[in-house]
């Protein structure tokens, strides 16, 4: 009945794996992965994604999120006190939320936090606000002169983009959840964070701290400072902090009397979770329009055009609005569906047998992967020119193909924020190609400069780029007609 017909280490290549597997069409089967010693079985046959979703009592998210935060340096204590709970207790002490939470675990009362900060549906301002603030940071600070201090020489503003898109963004995500108090107290972290979240992968696969080194330091090092930020003041912290979320899960910490590292820990996963994705996804986009046909570009500069007054974005509703911007829109999918490197993963808590196609044994305590970029190449939605990036495939899809893209992983740990990330996304895109004009300084065509995807390891959203794989670009302000 145990029937796994790959295998794949930690020194090939991800993606190959799956081409070399043949994870297309009925073809999925499933394959075996080692990683520091930890077995996984990675997934990607729509009845067993579909097995996955519906038996979460044999599939658990949240152990696969137990073996995270341990991983990240939660202490057993602290472990108990937020995953370990009976359910009298957690409604003892988080009922401030009016939200009746009939659960023993943390997880689920973090995502409901979560959810109703970042929800579009919440019966509440928190997402609106968020979302304001946020682009009231982008206004402010996308301009030339705010921008100099990222420059590479002194007259005029160049880029490595990579770093610098990815450094921008991550400090306005930064301030939408934490207030300028984090950067004003620890300059460095958005600096920081950027090595943690290139050496985060390790964790998912719960590499050893004497198998990760690097890792192990910078997360130490983020901790430490995460520990020193939350003992100052929390009037100070608080002040000019627009995020309902940030307090109120700081209060449900408190609630549960978890100590202050541990609550550091957390603070570290909160800005992981924040910071990892948003940053990256505006970056392709950017990157692909740079490297596109100049037409893509100029369509898009018209299409956004009445959500502006001079380089002022005044109605950012109307970039949001169905039919008003179609080519931003399917430019937007298809970077989505190309550089999105999503996994979903979940623990086998008893032995399960998949259904057909096949007859697979799952062990109970085994890890289980969801790689869902191999639906993202699928020639039989996407077309035999599917391994093309080509934005407008998408004006003659289906609207469930949309669906098929799980660039926020899927099911019941879907992410978010992935509401948030869109409405900043295009905002960023918007103002930057509306107030900026970009001249990439490398030789020859896109074919030479365009950094190529690492998708070497599976992580939890979009990918970045190969190591060495940065290119520089001239910005300066465009004249607005």
């Amino acid at each position: 009945m145990v029937c796994f017909p790959g295998h794949l280490s930690l020194e090939e290549n991800h993606t190959d794996a799956l081409e070399r597997n043949k994870l297309s069409g009925d073809n999925r089967q499933p394959y075996a992965l080692q990683a520091a010693g930890t077995s996984f079985y990675v997934i990607s046959h729509p009845k067993h994604i579909a097995e996955l979703s519906r038996n979460t009592q044999n599939f658990s998210f949240v152990e696969f999120s137990v073996d995270i935060v341990k991983a990240t340096g939660m202490s057993p204590e602290g472990i108990a006190k937020t995953y370990n709970l009976d359910p009298d207790a957690l409604d003892a002490k988080v009922d401030h939320f009016k939200h009746p939470m009939k659960d023993k675990h943390f997880e689920h009362l973090n995502r409901q936090l979560h959810t109703t900060q970042l929800s579009p549906s919440s019966q509440n301002n928190n997402l609106p606000s968020l979302d304001q603030t946020i682009l009231s940071w982008l206004q402010n600070h996308l301009t030339i002169p705010n921008l100099q201090e990222y420059s590479l020489v002194q007259n005029d503003l160049e880029v490595n983009f990579y770093e610098f898109v990815n450094t921008v963004f991550i400090r306005a995500g930064e301030n939408a959840f934490f207030g300028p108090a984090l950067a004003r107290n620890h300059p460095d972290v958005a600096h920081d964070f950027r090595i943690y979240d290139e050496l985060h992968w390790r964790d998912l696969y719960l590499f050893p701290p004497f198998l990760a080194p690097e890792l192990t330091a910078i997360k130490e090092k983020l901790t430490a400072q995460f520990k020193k930020y939350l003992a100052l003041p929390k009037q100070e912290r608080d002040k000019q902090n627009p995020s309902w979320f940030t307090p109120n899960f700081e209060l449900a910490l408190d609630k549960l009397e978890v100590g202050e590292q541990d609550k550091a820990v957390f603070f570290l996963m909160l800005y992981l979770a924040t910071n990892t994705n948003t940053p990256k996804l505006l970056f392709w986009c950017l990157a692909h329009l740079l490297s596109s046909p100049v037409t893509y570009l100029d369509k898009i500069r018209a299409e956004i055009s009445p959500a502006f007054t001079g380089d002022e974005l005044t109605d950012p509703s109307y970039l949001l609005t169905p039919g008003n911007c179609p080519t931003f829109e399917f430019f937007y999918l298809e970077v989505l569906r190309f550089r999105s490197h999503s996994v979903s993963a979940r623990v086998v808590t008893a032995d399960t047998v998949l259904p057909a196609p096949g007859s697979f044994l799952l062990r109970k305590g085994a890890k289980v992967l969801i790689p869902y970029r191999v639906f993202h190449f699928d020639e039989t939605i996407f077309g035999k020119d599917a391994k093309l990036f080509k934005p407008e495939r998408w004006e003659s899809l289906p609207a469930s193909a949309r669906g098929v893209v799980r660039a926020f992983g899927g099911g019941k740990s879907i992410c978010p924020g992935r509401y948030l990330a869109e409405r900043e996304v295009k905002k960023a895109v918007a103002l930057m190609m509306r107030r900026f004009d970009f001249e990439v300084l490398a030789e020859g065509g896109p074919g030479k400069w365009m950094p190529k995807g690492d998708d070497s390891r599976p992580g939890v959203g979009m990918m970045g780029i190969e190591k060495g794989g940065d290119f520089k670009v001239r910005v300066r302000k465009r004249e607005v007609v």
